[in-house]
């Protein structure tokens, strides 16, 4: 009887969205053999608010994609509007100084980007991609119950694969069953959020900035526009769960009733829907959980990491895609794949990185907790200098949150 061929990689990736396609492309580029599975075919849609700041841009240009890049239909950024639940607004420009050394940010539908990483991993002459191949479970080693060392997935026509691996990645978002397997639950208490969005034309008002309105009943959720190119925003709302349960509403019609509301009507008044409503959930950063184990590790949404604040995704998820793709190569290297090793060369160094954030996060949500509080900062920000110079320059570096309610910093507001 014939021996099967075994399908043997250094590296299965489980999902080719920002986070899987970017660990994919550094563990290729560095020598490594990498089996890049994902359920959909490319391109499709996700559903996301779109938004690509420097996390995301500088990975697009370390992986030589930016002139591939600059061709795609966006929506230049210049600027944050934040509007607070009694209706004070601050513009935050990007700084100038960011500006001058990265850029300006831009807003490009996921159709667009994720196929244009899904593309370059495609070329990729260490990468074998597949497509329409869903993930089930994984493998693990014989005579262990903690060390995966494969999966096991389904093709297009229904068919049962098995493939093995020295690591497993799971990038498959929030559902994904490599997070699953390793007891990460998909719903953070306390850190999860129900959103939709849909796509317009012709919404009225500028086309250049990101604009975040925390509104009563909403708050610390909040709707939202952004442009996507020079006729399209992606609109849409996220709130906690017991916010929307406790208004006995679906999503959608919040988000109708809320584009309806005088503030937002004349914006909408000539605006055309030009897709359906979609909707998903997503749990954001918060404690740390682990994120690496024997031989596996989660990356983006697999790993909750979308930010706490904005609820920023594609940035966050392609940089823990590239921390992951070196931290894989330097355990392959030392040929030892452990929790221990892994643990050391990828999750420590992430967190090293993300620590300073989530306490910047932890001021910005103390703010968004207390309304009269948030009203107030808004309302004295919009007018003093000092503090749009603060909030431009934490588009940067966010553990600068913390000056915002600075007791120091207060004071000077209340006096000012």
């Amino acid at each position: 009887m014939p021996v099967q061929k075994m399908d043997v990689f250094d590296v299965i990736v489980s999902g080719a969205g920002p986070a899987g396609a970017t660990t994919a492309l550094f563990l290729a580029r560095a020598g490594k053999k990498v089996l890049l599975l994902d359920k959909e075919k490319f391109p499709r849609d996700k559903i996301c608010a779109d938004n690509k700041t420097w996390k995301c841009l500088d990975i697009v240009k370390e992986l030589g994609l930016w002139k591939q890049f600059q061709k795609l239909p966006k929506a230049e950024i210049y600027g944050v509007l934040v509007a607070s639940p009694n209706g004070s607004e601050m513009y935050t420009p990007l700084h100038e100084k960011d500006i001058a050394e990265r850029g300006h940010w831009y807003n490009v539908k996921r159709i667009h980007f994720d196929n244009l990483l899904a593309q370059a991993a495609k070329k990729e002459k260490n990468i074998t991609f597949k497509e329409k191949c869903a993930v089930v479970k994984p493998i693990y080693a014989v005579h262990s119950k903690t060390h995966i060392s494969g999966v096991t997935y389904h093709d297009a026509k229904g068919k049962t694969h098995d493939a093995w691996a020295r690591v497993v990645v799971g990038a498959d978002g929030s559902q994904s069953p490599i997070a699953k397997a390793v007891g990460h639950s998909p719903v953070v208490k306390g850190r999860y959020a129900t959103n939709t969005r849909a796509y317009f034309e012709n919404v009225k008002g500028p086309m250049d900035r990101c604009e975040l309105y925390y509104l009563k009943g909403i708050c610390p959720g909040y709707f939202w526009i952004f442009p996507v190119d020079k006729k399209t925003c992606n609109v849409g709302i996220g709130m906690r769960p017991e916010d929307f349960e406790r208004q006995k509403k679906s999503l959608e019609q919040i988000l109708r009733e809320t584009i309806a509301l005088p503030q937002f009507k004349g914006r909408f008044k000539k605006a055309k829907q030009v897709t359906a409503f979609k909707e998903w959930g997503l749990s954001v950063l918060g404690k740390r959980r682990p994120c690496a184990g024997n031989g596996w590790v989660l990356v983006g949404d697999a790993g909750t990491f979308a930010m706490t604040f904005s609820g920023e995704g594609v940035g966050p998820s392609m940089r823990t895609g590239k921390i992951a793709a070196q931290g894989i190569v330097r355990a392959l290297n030392e040929n030892d794949v452990s929790a221990r090793n892994l643990k050391k060369h990828y999750e420590d160094a992430l967190w090293k990185i993300l620590n300073p954030e989530v306490k910047g996060f932890r001021w910005l949500e103390f703010l968004l907790l207390n309304e009269r509080l948030f009203d107030f900062v808004i309302a004295k920000s919009a007018k003093n200098k000092e503090l749009i110079e603060i909030s431009s320059r934490m588009q940067h570096d966010y553990t600068l949150s913390k000056k915002l309610v600075h007791p120091k910093t207060a004071l000077k507001m209340l006096l000012s």
